[in-house]
């Protein structure tokens, strides 16, 4: 596969046929991953109308705003979903047991490693690609998203990589499709509750995350090395 010459062919796509070229080319070994936040709402209502036999995969780890889970449930029920729930091999009670309440604090890294990668881990067998709903504009660290991009696991593929926040809002209201119920309250990024708080004026799009220490993604991205 000719990357450079297929990221220039899908640079001058919709999202729409983006996802479709995905879809078409992959069919169920392809995984698509929505972590049901802020913004998630435009990829899920594509997926909704070009791969509705396919799943959604979402990982449920147990530290999730309440919002998030209703929003999930709203969306699901709306777009006529069809969501499979990934959750870490230690339920909360025994994680908290074993690690204490600081961990996301004190190892935030191990603590995304057990519950967010682990989890994600156990639906890669048989997928050779994954769609998800990076973008550039959401941070420095993100800013040179490929539409697709090789790695030593699933070709990644994501739609929106040229969207920014005012294109995906726009296509929420002309869609008629819910934000997060938490949107309105300043969270624009949103991930665990112990870790996740609202953007500041004038911070990029998930600067609520993590705040306070260098970290900027929980691993998800960053776990597969790009080829």
């Amino acid at each position: 596969m000719d990357l450079d010459a297929l990221n220039l062919d899908l640079e001058a796509r919709s999202a729409r046929e983006r996802l479709a070229w995905a879809v078409e080319t992959y069919g169920d070994r392809l995984l698509f991953t929505s972590s049901f936040g802020p913004g998630s709402g435009v990829l899920l209502h594509l997926w909704s109308e070009v791969a509705d036999r396919l799943p959604v995969y979402f990982i449920d780890t147990g530290f999730l705003f309440e919002q998030t889970l209703a929003y999930r449930e709203t969306l699901t029920a709306k777009l006529g979903l069809r969501v499979e729930v990934l959750e870490p091999a230690l339920e909360k009670g025994r994680f908290l047991e074993r690690y204490g309440l600081t961990l996301y604090r004190d190892d935030p890294d191990r603590c995304c490693a057990i519950n967010k990668v682990e989890p994600l881990q156990a639906a890669l067998p048989g997928k050779e690609a994954w769609v998800s709903g990076l973008r550039r504009d959401q941070s420095k660290s993100r800013s040179e998203t490929p539409i697709v991009l090789a790695t030593d696991g699933p070709l990644k593929v994501h739609p929106l990589a040229d969207w920014n926040a005012r294109d995906v809002y726009r296509y929420l209201e002309l869609h008629h499709v819910p934000e997060h119920p938490l949107f309105e309250q300043g969270y624009v990024s949103v991930g665990c509750a112990p870790c996740t708080r609202a953007v500041m004026p004038g911070e990029d799009e998930r600067s609520g995350r993590w705040a306070g220490s260098e970290k900027t993604e929980c691993g998800l991205h960053t776990f597969l090395k790009a080829k």
